[in-house]
């Protein structure tokens, strides 16, 4: 398996980039389950091997799929963070505003989450299960966006910005899978949670 720190760098490749793009369509499409080496090399044009070096294995490959979506929902929460510059409340509950509503949107996520496609079970504990790609990572972008924004609230003890970061990002991820009332609800939830916490 690829380590995380190799990961961005590979994303630059105009290749890679077609590749990940064509994995998620075929997603969407058919399901993890239709997405195959050798229909992803047939789909862009280059010879299965190539495939195989540009991604390595099918595992890696909805791994870097999955990161690369999980990366642009964290530039995306951190444009809306910076809105609210000294603001924890209305920076923090923008951000999960904007995560809720773009995932509700997003195709991929659909596919995965709850589209009846096959394979989706594949897919899942990158997003649900295992920390890595998504949890600790969103934990870690979004606790260093904060920590530039809000540097009047103390970091550490169990009253800091850490463990709040951690719980606002574990209900954010919980809302995105498993939607019991509207987005509306879920923020003023969050709000509530970093006013009261702060």
């Amino acid at each position: 398996m690829r380590s995380e720190r190799s990961a961005p760098a590979r994303s630059r490749s105009p290749l890679r980039d077609r590749l990940l793009d064509a994995a998620a369509d075929l997603t969407c499409a058919e399901g993890w389950a239709g997405v195959t080496m050798s229909g992803l090399a047939a789909r862009v044009g280059v010879s299965r091997q190539t495939v195989h070096k540009e991604v390595g294995t099918r595992q890696t490959l909805g791994q870097s799929m999955v990161v690369r979506e999980a990366d642009r929902f964290l530039a995306g929460i951190a444009g809306r963070m910076a809105e609210y510059p000294g603001d924890p409340v209305n920076g923090i509950g923008s951000a999960v505003d904007y995560t809720l509503r773009r995932a509700a949107e997003n195709a991929l996520l659909k596919a995965v989450l709850s589209g009846p496609l096959p394979g989706a079970e594949e897919l899942i504990p990158l997003l649900a299960v295992r920390p890595e790609p998504v949890l600790q990572r969103a934990i870690r972008a979004v606790l260093e966006h904060a920590r530039t924004l809000y540097p009047d609230v103390p970091d550490g003890g169990q009253a800091g910005l850490t463990p709040l970061v951690e719980v606002v990002v574990r209900l954010t991820l919980s809302h995105l899978q498993q939607p019991l009332g509207p987005v509306e609800d879920a923020v003023e939830q969050a709000r509530r949670i970093v006013e009261r916490w702060l």
